[in-house]
């Protein structure tokens, strides 16, 4: 006789395993179905097999500030080159600076015996003084009827010619020293005491260095991205850790033809003057503009002639058009024709689209959340 409980337990176990195979099964389905799903929204090749809408990435053309940063290593130089030249003859009693000697606006850099030209203006002056008197009495004579005007015109020359002198005497007085006219330092030194003067002779090259230049050789690559009046900031061997300010006063026109690189010349104030010729460093140079821009990885083949990005209109088509790109900075490139601010471009999945594809955005919105 059967058992009635055993065949009651085994159908019972039966409807168990059935149902858990049952659920099995539907797990499987749906983990499949949506493994496809996943694949047919993210892999192009399956999307385009089921001709189904492309999987891209999007994100709108922006107007946003670019950010450009160029860093570049140079060395500082001075400012300008200053020529010091005697304006008298004379003999040399002092020369306190040497090559490499930092002076400072009015600093005695050579010194003339002075008494010939102190006495000469004394004689100037008694010269002046005495034909000041004589135009005196000529025109009180000629008031009087007893002179004629020739002779006081004349004596208005004399006095004229007189008062020159004197200005004369006071300037070669005034260049028996010579002096610094800025803070600089000493580059040349051609003279030395105990010598004779020559007129017009160089007695040293100062070069200024308040404000002083630090020139940085920048990559030809960069040559469109530095400008003048970019901010730089400047750090040097000499004062590790420390950042000097400036901006960018001149650009050289040509480039090295051996090294591939310009001289960018960078103004930087020098109060202290701890910042001398010779001194290398690193400069970084910044500036920063409006502009429409993309992300540079919607951008194909940005560094040849002809730049392409796609651009999905209102059906969710993607449609290949070229732009005029500027500047890359940041991860983002400039457009200076071709788009419009807020036009979709697709930054993924570009490479395996073609003109007119219909495309599905993955991931679409604006910059903030990327």
């Amino acid at each position: 006789m059967l058992d009635t409980d055993a065949i009651q337990s085994f159908a019972r176990q039966r409807r168990r395993d059935l149902l858990v195979l049952g659920a099995l099964g539907i797990i499987v389905i749906l983990v499949v179905g949506a493994v496809v799903v996943h694949l047919v929204r993210t892999d192009q090749l399956k999307a385009r097999t089921l001709r189904l809408p492309i999987p891209v990435e999007t994100l709108p053309a922006k107007i946003t500030t670019l950010r450009i940063a160029v860093g570049a290593s140079g060395t500082v130089q001075a400012y300008t080159t200053l020529s010091m030249t005697s304006r008298v003859v004379g003999h040399v009693l002092n020369v306190p600076v040497d090559i490499g000697s930092v002076v400072k606006n009015d600093d005695l850099l050579v010194e003339i015996d002075d008494r010939l030209f102190a006495a000469n203006l004394e004689t100037a002056e008694a010269n002046s003084e005495h034909a000041n008197k004589q135009l005196e009495r000529m025109q009180t004579l000629e008031n009087q009827g007893y002179g004629s005007a020739a002779d006081t015109e004349k004596a208005r020359a004399d006095a004229a010619a007189a008062r020159q002198a004197v200005v004369q005497a006071q300037i070669d007085l005034g260049n028996t020293n010579i002096k610094s006219p800025t803070s600089a330092v000493v580059l040349t030194r051609t003279i030395n005491p105990g010598e004779i003067s020559k007129l017009d002779q160089e007695a040293m090259q100062l070069g200024a260095i308040d404000p002083i230049l630090m020139v940085a050789q920048v990559s030809t690559d960069k040559a469109g991205v530095v400008t003048l009046g970019m901010q730089a900031e400047v750090g040097t061997d000499a004062f590790p850790g420390e950042t000097f300010k400036g901006d960018v006063v001149k650009i050289d026109a040509k480039a090295s033809v051996t090294t591939r690189t310009f001289g960018v010349y960078i103004r930087i104030k020098n109060p202290d003057l701890r910042l001398k010729p010779g001194v290398t460093g690193y400069a970084r140079l910044e500036s920063t503009h409006q502009a429409l821009a993309v992300t540079s990885t919607a951008v194909m083949n940005p560094v040849g002639d002809t730049a392409t990005v796609f651009v999905v209109d209102k059906d969710s088509r993607a449609h290949l058009r070229q732009i005029r790109r500027g500047i890359m900075a940041e991860g983002l490139t400039e457009v200076l024709d071709g788009l419009q601010e807020s036009e979709m471009v697709v930054t993924v999945g570009q490479l395996e689209l073609r003109d007119n594809d219909k495309v599905r955005a993955n991931r679409a919105g604006n910059w903030d959340k990327q």
